[in-house]
């Protein structure tokens, strides 16, 4: 397949090639270097209504082999964890020295605990099905339609919203592993779909990032276990000149090395944390609707793949979908004595959905791309991005500049 790309975006802090009107063959290599490409399918801001598109689009499977899991066993110890992001109410800033987990406690066993309750929304009424899923932090989630020019299919993943105008998902809903500068297309984003409804609208997405690793197909692991499996999208902002967080109400964070995960005498020495994995499975409510798991996860590499991985029955559809750590709206007020542990932060996305066992009967598992350093990206600091892939990935596409403007994203105000 060919796809047209009409800019690559010029990126501060690297080189680029600058390609104008180029037309590239399938599995054509590209730089080793992440690059910012333009979706320029449509160069307005729309925001639609409509729901069909959500609702027959089929759900992406990652089409990469399954690696024998039969002797995936957990890592022992844990090792130094960052986190950074914004919350729908209250910003938090992260510091350099804040590495230590928040979802455990001198007890050592990883627990998640929230007031159950929603931030309320005028958006839908409370009577309906759909009111929780459009209150935050779901809201923040929602479904990645793009389409497969080599079939013309429509086709949906999950992702989610950890800036002012930024996705994240899997980087297999973007390409096809080693597919070089071939990617999907008509990217669009639609937060908190329930059954067909769109609460917030579809909203396009303006430009992408995934790893070059994935990209010209090197990047470390064996078949679908692999490092990097992740990307990030700028969502743009609607005809009234908002971005998407403030209408859906608030943005999720994001985490690195192993935020959130213990081990300890009584976990057996396991690096293991409580996550919440969410997203739209076709195989749980047609893809429909919004599920969610709750449960242990824990870290393990595959042929030198950092992965997480958690029983579970999603499946095809909740590809790129958010594992989030200490998942929830509000603490509760706490009396006297009462703490919320080490670096009390809510929602952070520590992976996103990457593949599964092939049989989704047996033995019901999931794994994620894990967000930390690696080989691929060994920085600690990627600018004010945080560490590894996901600190690399959200600098590239941060300090790209859109097409016609002088600005970058950041300075634009989607990366805040």
């Amino acid at each position: 397949m060919n796809m047209k790309i009409t800019k690559l975006l010029t990126l501060s802090l690297m080189p680029v090639l600058a390609i104008a009107n180029a037309s590239f063959a399938a599995g054509q290599a590209v730089t080793d270097r992440d690059m910012a490409i333009e979706n320029i399918y449509d160069d307005k801001a729309t925001v639609s209504k409509a729901g069909g598109a959500v609702t027959q689009a089929k759900p992406y499977v990652n089409p990469l082999i399954k690696p024998d899991t039969s002797s995936v066993s957990p890592l022992f110890g844990n090792n130094a964890a960052g986190v950074a992001g914004v919350m729908g109410d209250n910003q938090v800033t992260a510091k350099s020295g804040d590495i230590t987990g928040r979802a455990f406690g001198s007890f050592g066993v990883p627990y998640t605990s929230a007031r159950v309750s929603h931030k309320p929304t005028t958006v839908v009424a409370h009577s309906t099905a759909n009111y929780l899923s459009a209150t935050y932090p779901y809201s923040a989630i929602g479904k990645l339609t793009f389409t497969n020019p080599s079939s013309g299919l429509m086709h949906q993943c999950s992702a989610s919203l950890i800036r002012s105008g930024v996705i994240v998902t899997a980087a297999h809903c973007i390409q096809n592993f080693g597919s070089g500068n071939n990617t999907f297309t008509n990217f669009r984003f639609t937060p908190a779909t329930y059954n067909g409804s769109v609460p917030y609208g579809t909203w396009d997405i303006g430009s992408y990032v995934r790893p070059a690793s994935w990209a010209n197909g090197t990047d470390v692991g064996t078949g679908a276990a692999r490092d990097n499996d992740l990307a990030v999208l700028i969502v743009k902002k609607n005809t009234s000149n908002q971005f998407i967080k403030d209408v859906v109400g608030g943005a999720l964070a994001y985490g690195w090395n192993n935020y959130s995960f213990v081990s300890s005498s009584r976990t057996g020495n396991l690096s293991t944390a409580a996550i919440s994995t969410l997203g739209y499975p076709a195989l749980l409510d047609s893809g429909r609707i919004m599920q969610r798991t709750d449960g242990p996860a824990y870290l393990t590499t595959l042929s030198g793949a950092g992965q997480i991985y958690s029983g579970s029955d999603l499946t095809g559809g909740s590809s790129g979908g958010p594992w989030i750590a200490n998942f929830g709206y509000q603490d509760p007020a706490r009396g006297t004595g009462a703490v919320a542990g080490t670096a009390a932060l809510r929602n952070v996305v520590v992976g996103v959905t990457s593949w599964g066992s092939a049989d989704p009967n047996t033995p019901k598992d999931n794994y994620a791309s894990q967000f930390r350093q690696n080989t691929r990206y060994p920085n600690l600091t990627y600018g004010t991005y945080g560490a590894g892939n996901i600190g690399s990935l959200l600098q590239t596409l941060c300090t790209a500049k859109p097409s016609g403007s002088t600005k970058t994203y950041a300075q634009l105000g989607y990366c805040s």
